[in-house]
């Protein structure tokens, strides 16, 4: 009996320099662990104003004021706001728009270098900024649309509306031998007549016609800021290659 009372003791030793040496405490006490937290968080340190300037916040805060006075609307952006026509705001109807790209697509899709100012004077009256007037044709050959036909749509706003119209184009090679120039037809006006349009004569003794084709073309529809009047604006469509 005396010899394990004094085996006891012993073995706790050992099991206390078993914890000095893991701890490498030389005091020969064990020493307690800080937490995991404590270990990993930094040392904090209080925020002023010029440190928010160093880690990017001022930053941010330059940037969208900047960006505030880039987008502020310029003195003469205003002044074309403020002088728009209360009808320009009014919002385009379905049928509306559909019948207008129609009457435009059969316009842009005619021509006829025998009569080559016809077809910029009736667009001129359609489209938003009139030099669009010459866009889409090189000012050679005839062609003549018709039966347009208006399908999808997409309203981007009550006032701007993307028309898509199928329209049947037929064009015309010169006859050989081309006979001689004759005189311009000239027929009654019929009534009803709300414009001229740029489509040539379906005949002429001058022209050969060709199979017609079906085209499809998107009508951006919105008003005019003048008198509201619906206008045609090539600019609203995305450029498909940006």
């Amino acid at each position: 009996m005396p010899d394990e009372t004094r085996e006891a003791p012993a073995s706790a030793a050992e099991e206390e320099s078993e914890v000095v040496g893991e701890n490498g405490d030389v005091s020969g006490r064990p020493t307690t662990k800080a937490p995991a937290e404590a270990e990993i968080a930094p040392p904090q340190r209080s925020m002023s104003m010029g440190s928010s300037l160093s880690n990017g916040h001022g930053s941010t805060s330059r940037q969208t004021a900047r960006a505030a006075l880039v987008h502020r609307p310029s003195a003469a952006r205003t002044e074309r706001a403020l002088m728009r026509s209360v009808r320009s705001l009014e919002p385009i109807g379905e049928l509306e728009a559909a019948s207008f790209a129609a009457r435009f697509a059969a316009d842009w899709q005619s021509w006829d270098e025998d009569n080559p100012t016809r077809r910029a004077e009736v667009l001129r009256t359609l489209l938003a900024d009139p030099r669009a007037c010459t866009w889409g044709w090189s000012g050679e050959g005839r062609q003549r649309a018709d039966s347009p036909l208006p399908g999808r749509m997409e309203f981007r706003s009550e006032v701007v509306v993307f028309v898509e119209v199928t329209v049947r184009v037929t064009g015309y090679a010169r006859a050989c031998p081309a006979p001689d120039a004759s005189d311009p037809v000239r027929t009654e006006e019929p009534y009803g007549v709300v414009a001229e349009s740029s489509a040539p004569a379906e005949c002429d003794p001058r022209w050969r016609g060709g199979p017609a084709r079906w085209v499809r073309m998107t009508v951006p529809v919105t008003r005019s800021s003048d008198d509201g009047r619906l206008v045609v604006d090539p600019e609203l469509v995305p450029d498909p290659s940006s």
